[in-house]
């Protein structure tokens, strides 16, 4: 998961599909799915070309943005952590390029909606387990007022972060799998906003204890 060729590899694949799909596909094609599982948007055949240049941008930006950032020397502590937090989401942008068209393309029974829930599960495990190993940085992680003030308070922030990122990503799974849609995106939904609001509001309190020791 490491690997500097990972996002290379499946950002190829992506383009590759997409070509693929863009030759096979009619005047218009659905690009959106409601809470139901049905049909809600739909646009011209060039919308597959919108997630892989998604995935290109984040491989873009990663290596362009540590050039940009005063604390640059903190991104050789966790340059292995940041790598597969990109790679992971390439690879998510990847399974939603495939649940989203594949199906409608290819004819494959992919519960779009479910596959993507879970999957957005599985994202936010990973980030989570990764997260407490962020080092202070303008442009990955949770940056607030406050963790960008403090060292101390941005560790603490991470790592109650870490944990509430699995659990929102455990839930998002959880849910998708085991509740019907509907239901599933709305408990996922409030479980992901809780789980990042609540770091939040923690480095603000951390930030405050900290002022008021001095």
């Amino acid at each position: 998961m490491r690997s500097r060729w990972t996002a290379a590899v499946v950002l190829a694949a992506m383009w590759a599909l997409a070509v693929v799909i863009w030759l096979r596909s009619p005047a218009r094609m659905p690009t959106h799915w409601n809470a139901r599982g049905e049909i809600d948007a739909w646009g011209s055949p060039a919308a597959v070309f919108i997630l892989p240049a998604a995935a290109l941008m984040v491989v873009a930006l990663i290596r362009v943005l540590p050039r940009l950032d005063p604390r640059r020397a903190n991104w050789d502590r966790f340059a292995g952590e940041a790598r597969v937090i990109v790679n992971v989401l390439v690879m998510f942008l990847a399974w939603v390029e495939v649940s989203t068209f594949g199906g409608f393309a290819f004819g494959w029974k992919i519960d779009e909606g479910r596959g993507t829930l879970a999957a957005t599960g599985v994202l936010l495990v990973v980030i989570g387990n990764y997260l407490p190993r962020i080092r202070s940085n303008w442009w990955m992680g949770i940056r607030t007022p406050w963790t960008l003030t403090s060292d101390r308070v941005w560790r603490a922030t991470h790592r109650l972060g870490g944990r509430t990122f699995v659990g929102a990503g455990a839930v998002s799974v959880l849910a998708a799998l085991a509740l019907p849609r509907a239901l599933g995106v709305w408990v996922a939904m409030a479980a992901v906003g809780l789980g990042a609001l609540v770091p939040v509001v923690y480095s603000y309190a951390a930030w405050r204890r900290e002022t008021a020791g001095r």
